[in-house]
């Protein structure tokens, strides 16, 4: 699973709180909405942003 994947699954994932995830990384709550709502968008996102969400759900993983 690359981290493109990974930052897909854990986004869309319903159990992980966007208003943690914001807290935890440096992504705004209305960006985390957009990529909720089309997690698409996370193709042309900054790579840091799919980067972070990529290691929580690793962490989430483990």
């Amino acid at each position: 699973m690359n981290e493109f994947e990974k930052a897909k699954a854990y986004i869309t994932d319903k159990n992980n709180s966007l208003k943690g995830t914001s807290a935890k990384v440096d992504i705004s709550l209305p960006r985390l909405k957009a990529y909720r709502a089309d997690p698409e968008k996370l193709r042309t996102a900054a790579w840091i942003r799919v980067h972070e969400l990529a290691k929580l759900y690793d962490e989430k993983d483990i």
